[in-house]
């Protein structure tokens, strides 16, 4: 009876040690996961091939990967010239046979990227 009262005291002892913990490792991330977010919406914005940031993003409807227009058709347009099929330059994308006839506008994208780029505007000055 003895042991049992003392275990369950260093089990409460415990979970009220982690659980401190815990609530003071979500307070110190809070911030890091907006950062998170903020570099991941970033990274949508940068074309697989260039490396650039979008200005006229096309969305593959394929496999939906964006990229800017002007480098894919012109990479699709150089495979097609060498007969070779041109595949999709996302990383891990199994698509191998792009056409330019795959790509529409990706019209949200271009206002995301507009209204991201004006908010740094206006946030720098």
């Amino acid at each position: 009876m003895f042991s049992t009262r003392l275990t369950s005291d260093k089990t409460l002892q415990t979970e009220n040690r982690y659980g401190l913990q815990a609530d003071r490792e979500a307070d110190s991330t809070e911030g890091l996961d907006e950062d998170m977010i903020v570099t991941q919406s970033q990274t949508n914005f940068i074309c697989p091939i260039t490396q650039l940031e979008m200005k006229k993003p096309v969305k593959n409807k394929v496999c939906g990967h964006t990229y800017d227009e002007e480098a894919i058709v012109r990479m699709i347009e150089s495979k097609h010239r060498r007969k070779k099929k041109a595949c999709c330059p996302k990383v891990g994308c199994s698509h191998i046979d792009m056409r330019i006839s795959d790509l529409i506008q990706d019209e949200a994208l271009r206002r995301a990227i507009e209204n991201h780029n004006k908010k740094r505007r206006r946030q720098s000055t």
